[in-house]
């Protein structure tokens, strides 16, 4: 702030002040933007997040799989585990499926009664499974003759997790037993809450996109995405990108190109880069 020539004290004091406030201002903005600069570049270093092989994981896991056969009294096994994340991927090796409802409890085949001893037993082995009830949505009950397949959602992101990470499914018998478990659920780790690519931009790239394909007959085919029209951006979600020793996990557009053949696209919201492409047809 420039001041004219002045012989007053109380304008020299005035311009002083007046020019020492701007200086405090330009040091304080200053600060801000190289704050914020360097937060951002921390959030892309620690971008994607990385969920690591854990001998602690596996260990808690193993010792939760032996608490609960003892606690239904079923043999000791070998637990069937997923790499990394260390859930159950089946109940193999045990016989005859572990029991859920008591005799006292009334009819087992009942799907209330089914559904409500699911629950209890996902929040009694909350630490073997992942997540308690309350972080599960249960999206789906499909009914046959002899059992009921309950499949639930992870809940607890701030965004649906693309299949079939995020998912865990139960398999009840109608007399009450817990004959097959999968459960596909992940830690909850730390992702941006916005995307950085915007969604008419993550649209825009798939325009020139050329995808390969082999038709019924076995020869190799391309398709090119050439107009707008044949992409549409379905949701922002949480994708599980499986690593040697680790998974990933990124904030995805998912997306579907093509016309008369489809695929879904899953494009990073905040590198850009192509993480997954699945056809949505077969040949």
């Amino acid at each position: 702030m420039l001041c004219a020539p002045v012989h007053d004290g109380k304008a020299r004091s005035f311009c002083f002040y007046a020019a020492m406030t701007l200086s405090r201002v330009v040091l304080l903005l200053t600060a801000i933007v190289v704050f914020c600069g360097a937060n951002a570049q921390n959030s892309k270093q620690n971008y994607p997040a990385v969920i690591k092989d854990s001998v602690e994981r596996r260990a808690k896991a193993e010792r939760e799989w032996r608490r609960m056969l003892d606690t239904y009294s079923v043999p000791q096994a070998p637990p069937d585990l997923y790499p990394i994340t260390y859930t159950l991927r089946s109940l193999l090796g045990v016989t005859g499926g572990i029991k859920l409802v008591a005799e006292s409890a009334g009819p087992a085949s009942d799907p209330l009664t089914l559904r409500e001893s699911v629950r209890g037993f996902i929040d009694r082995w909350r630490e073997m499974i992942g997540a308690d009830s309350g972080s599960l949505s249960l999206v789906s009950v499909d009914q046959s003759d002899t059992v009921q397949r309950f499949t639930y959602k992870q809940a607890n992101y701030a965004f649906p997790i693309a299949a079939p990470a995020g998912e865990m499914v139960a398999v009840v018998s109608n007399d009450g037993k817990l004959m097959q478990l999968d459960d596909r659920l992940i830690p909850v780790v730390d992702l941006p809450l916005r995307p950085t690519i915007d969604e008419a931009t993550a649209a825009k790239r798939l325009i020139g996109r050329v995808f390969n394909y082999t038709d019924i007959s076995g020869r190799e085919q391309r398709a090119v995405i050439n107009n707008a029209t044949d992409v549409s951006v379905k949701q922002l979600v949480v994708l599980v990108v499986e690593k040697a020793d680790a998974i990933e996990v990124h904030l995805a557009w998912e997306l579907n190109a093509g016309n008369s053949l489809k695929w879904t696209v899953y494009s990073d919201a905040v590198t850009g880069e192509d993480l997954r492409v699945v056809p949505n047809f077969q040949t």
